[in-house]
């Protein structure tokens, strides 16, 4: 038996990596795209909290989410990682700390940082790439997509910008004078994209769920709907992966 009350397998998503401004858009996109292969129904977050309470204690569910959140709640969960997302063929990604001002006079005060990413990712990661301000109590401007985040500090409407390092290449291409006007001031270590998670106790058909989200990139409809989440495909984690993603 399913234990959720309408009958159906959900999909639940919650990215602290991403600001998904468009919730219902989002859902009834993937509840479309899922209904052609059963009894599925994709269930978007925007609270962490909300969604930790949400999938406490369920086994005939999937989980989405951030390779940070995993590593912070998977042994709690009881969790198992199954697909990493991938783009532009990479599984990996680097976060960056991109300024137009110099590093003493960022180090004197740090500012408003830009960021698309939650406010505990954000500080967790800052902390992390900034030894220094371990303590500092970071000004956050939650922003729609990385890139704005880097136009932000090119137009001056923040002194710091959080963002991933394939948003800043593409800004490169986009506007390569604006780019110009900023460094690169401290790099995070690499990390798993979105990360396909199950409940230790999972007991439904797991192959033809997983295969069901890794063959998303074969077919247009599910492409699109891939893309919605800033990936273009899935791929699975191999032992090294897990090793990283959990130690």
């Amino acid at each position: 038996m399913i234990s959720s009350g309408s009958g159906k397998i959900k999909i639940y998503f919650y990215s602290s990596e991403t600001n998904i401004n468009n919730f219902k858009s989002l859902k009834m996109e993937f509840d479309r795209y899922l209904s052609k292969f059963g009894p599925y129904e994709f269930q978007p977050f925007s609270s962490r909290a909300v969604f930790e309470k949400q999938v406490k204690g369920k086994e005939n569910c999937l989980l989405l989410l951030s390779s940070w959140h995993y590593r912070h709640i998977h042994k709690n969960y009881a969790l198992k990682p199954v697909l990493t997302g991938v783009r532009n063929g990479k599984k990996y990604q680097r976060k960056i700390l991109v300024s137009s001002e110099k590093p003493a006079d960022i180090e004197a005060k740090p500012g408003l940082v830009a960021s698309a990413s939650s406010l505990q990712y954000t500080t967790s990661a800052l902390k992390g790439m900034l030894k220094k301000f371990a303590e500092h109590t970071f000004q956050v401007l939650t922003v729609p997509k990385d890139i704005d985040a880097l136009m932000s500090v090119g137009f001056g409407m923040a002194k710091l910008a959080f963002a991933s390092e394939n948003a800043f290449d593409e800004l490169k291409g986009v506007n390569p004078r604006l780019c110009n006007k900023m460094k690169v001031l401290a790099e995070g270590e690499e990390t798993l994209r979105l990360i396909l998670a199950l409940p230790r106790g999972f007991t439904a058909n797991r192959k033809k769920m997983v295969d069901m989200i890794k063959n998303m990139s074969m077919d247009s409809d599910g492409r699109k709907r891939i893309r919605m989440l800033g990936l273009d495909g899935w791929q699975e984690l191999d032992s090294s992966d897990r090793s990283k993603l959990e130690s």
